[in-house]
């Protein structure tokens, strides 16, 4: 059986990192404003599993957070994290597909 993925060793040999089970491919991001909710439709998505996040790319400070992202179907929807001691702040949200 063949082996695909990525593994990565240090000097000695030992595996620090072994993804040898799924096949990931990067499908979408977008830069969402500090407050900003919304949503895309992907229709190309329909019935194949996902992960999806975001990244907060000008914290403030450290209460600053990446906005919740979701998916439903083939929508992808983000909106802000925020709450009394924390805000969200500009965020870059990512899609990738796996197999």
């Amino acid at each position: 059986m063949s082996d695909y993925g990525l593994r990565i060793k240090d000097a000695v040999g030992n595996i620090l990192l072994a993804i040898t089970d799924r096949i990931t491919r990067f499908r979408y991001s977008n830069l969402v404003s500090s407050g900003a909710s919304g949503n895309t439709t992907l229709s190309d998505i329909a019935g194949l599993s996902s992960v999806e996040f975001g990244i907060v790319v000008n914290a403030a400070s450290y209460t600053t957070t990446p906005h919740a992202v979701t998916r439903s179907g083939t929508t992808l929807s983000w909106a802000p994290n925020s709450g009394t001691q924390y805000t969200s702040g500009d965020t870059l949200v990512f899609l990738f597909l796996y197999t």
